[in-house]
């Protein structure tokens, strides 16, 4: 990839994620739904965790006195939206998850009940987003976005040739083989604990960002499957801690929580075991073929 590629890359990326963000803020502050049915709470954050993704991706390429403060910034805006977004996903959740089983179906009574308490969390956590919008410190981050979006300050690296593949060495190099004390796809295993699955989440998602940012789009789409199926895995495990947790808390649901942990269970249980299929037909694609003659 040429210099001059590179450059404009890296600086198409900046700006396709700042707009992203920015242009949701409005929605975010109405709580005004977008088209395709998403919510602006889970754009904005999206554009934040993409944003951060092509800094750690393009680091060689543009100014860190420039790109690692603002990466801190972003981090903590989407952990600002990360609340209310939380929220949205487990009222979601609890809709299907009780819907997922017709002939056994779960007191809806209860399901209501529930969907009220979720609704009350997302309410204040929406709140929480609103004050923190509010503050100068978003002020000055919206400013420096901003700025961004007109110019990237790049480093001389970016106007060097520079390989595509090298770019998203590292983050499928953590994929593969883990990272510090996160295992990769290579160690998992279906006895592994939640946390290890949820760690080789995060990395094939900075992977997949890596490979769109710099536009490997095959590479990208074969990860898309492997990304999917560890977000359901850990949807799942993260709603059935909440369902005891409410089930222990409002005993009046406690029952229709318990089914509904059992229900998470299974779709945990059936995310590893689909998961763990993937990997091995990758690993068998990647083996070299036999010798003629071989055993």
């Amino acid at each position: 990839m040429a210099g001059r590629v590179a450059a404009s890359l890296v600086t198409s990326a900046v700006r396709r994620s700042v707009a992203q963000i920015l242009a949701h803020e409005p929605l975010v502050r109405l709580d005004a739904p977008v088209p395709g049915g998403d919510s602006a709470v889970h754009r904005m954050r999206v554009g934040c965790r993409r944003l951060r993704s092509d800094l750690r991706t393009f680091a060689p390429l543009v100014d860190r006195r420039w790109s690692v403060p603002l990466r801190a910034e972003l981090r903590w805006l989407a952990g600002l939206l990360g609340g209310a977004r939380d929220a949205e996903v487990q009222r979601a959740r609890l809709w299907a998850t009780a819907g997922a089983d017709p002939a056994h179906p779960l007191d809806p009574a209860a399901v209501a009940a529930l969907d009220g308490l979720l609704a009350a969390r997302r309410a204040a956590a929406h709140r929480a987003v609103l004050a923190g919008l509010d503050t100068a410190r978003y002020a000055v981050l919206a400013g420096r976005l901003a700025a961004a979006a007109e110019h990237v300050p790049l480093a001389d690296a970016a106007f060097a040739p520079v390989s595509r593949r090298k770019l998203v060495r590292r983050p499928l190099r953590h994929l593969r083989r883990g990272r510090r004390d996160v295992p990769g796809t290579r160690d998992l295993t279906p006895a592994s604990p939640d946390v290890d699955w949820h760690g080789v989440r995060i990395s094939a998602k900075r992977a997949r960002y890596a490979a769109e940012a710099v536009g490997l789009r095959r590479l990208a789409r074969a990860l898309v499957e492997l990304q999917d199926l560890l977000g359901e895995h850990q949807d799942a495990v993260v709603a059935a801690a909440l369902w005891q947790a409410l089930g222990r808390e409002h005993p009046e649901v406690a029952v229709t929580c318990g089914r509904l942990v059992e229900r998470e269970s299974a779709a945990a249980r059936a995310a590893r075991t689909a998961l763990m299929v993937l990997l091995r037909s990758g690993r068998r694609r990647r083996r070299p073929p036999a010798r003629p003659g071989s055993r």
